[in-house]
This record gives C-alpha cells, sequence and structure tokens, in this order.
C-alpha cells in the first residue's frame, strides 16, 4: 500500500512539473531584454550572433536572454494574421492599428508564430490570446526577431 502511495505521489509530481514547466513572461520583460542585449549588438558588423550580457543589477533579478532563449515560454497579446494567404501569423504586444509596421515601435513588440497552422481560421486578427512556445531569437537583414517554434494559442481571458 505505502509503495502505491508513493509511486503515485511521484507520479503526480512528475505530471504537474512537467505540465507547469514554461515560463510566462511578459511583453514589458521581452522589450526590456531586446533593448538591453540584442539592440547594442544590431549594428555591431563584427557580430552575427547575438552577446549575452550580465545583470545590471544583482539585488534585483531580471529576465535575460539566456532566461527563455531556447525554452518554452508562455505570452499573451494580439493576434495577427498576415500574408494573402493567411499563411503567416504574429503575436503583437499592440493590436493591429499600433503594430509595429505602422508605427515605428520596433521588432520587440511582435512574436513570428512558426509552424502555427490557423486550423479553419479559428483566430482572426486582434483577438487577444496566450501562446506558449519555444522562443528563439532570428537574425535577418541586420535585425533580430523573436520567433516562438512549435507553438500553440488559445483564447485568452479579456
Amino acid at each position: 500500500m505505502k509503495v502505491k502511495s508513493v509511486l503515485f505521489l511521484f507520479l503526480f509530481t512528475l505530471f504537474y512539473t512537467t505540465a507547469f514547466s514554461q515560463e510566462k513572461i511578459t511583453w514589458k520583460e521581452l522589450t526590456t531584454v531586446y533593448r538591453n542585449e540584442i539592440l547594442p549588438n544590431k549594428n555591431d558588423g563584427k557580430k552575427s550572433t547575438v552577446v549575452y550580457l550580465p545583470n545590471k543589477n544583482d539585488d534585483e533579478k531580471t529576465l535575460t536572454l539566456k532566461d527563455v532563449e531556447g525554452k518554452q515560454i508562455t505570452v499573451r497579446g494580439y493576434f495577427l494574421d498576415l500574408g494573402a494567404d493567411s499563411i503567416w501569423y504574429m503575436l503583437s504586444r499592440f493590436p493591429f492599428e499600433n503594430c509595429f509596421f505602422c508605427t515605428g515601435v520596433g521588432p520587440e513588440t511582435v512574436i513570428e508564430l512558426a509552424d502555427f497552422q490557423n486550423e479553419k481560421s479559428k483566430f482572426k486578427t486582434d483577438d487577444i490570446v496566450t501562446v506558449t512556445g519555444t522562443l528563439s531569437v532570428v537574425k535577418e537583414d541586420d535585425e533580430y526577431f523573436y520567433v516562438l517554434e512549435n507553438s500553440s494559442v488559445v483564447f485568452s481571458e479579456s
């Protein structure tokens, strides 16, 4: 009987930690990481990869790129359905009318949803959603962009 109880407790703990292993982050944290770690290296012609900078304030734990890149994260934002045939999807900090394409706030306010298939057009532009996926930083034409791979999207409560 004790063995079954211990086994049950072990399995429950294992499933619990696996189910909640992704880190929930905010747009403010992503923007801070981008401006502190990625943007300073943007115009450096010698570097082609991101350089990890140490925390500037040891008293206060701040999120770094090393903490989230390559890890599964969850972030909430506005769903953007882009492209002529609805083949390109992004998550934005702001609704479409205020996106970085239009207002110049910067690429740190959007995340590309790589390999995401919008089955039966369930999500529309400006739907508020929560997205979980593996975060990576991609360099393209001397710009760095956030990309969520293996992303899953669910409607978010307002």
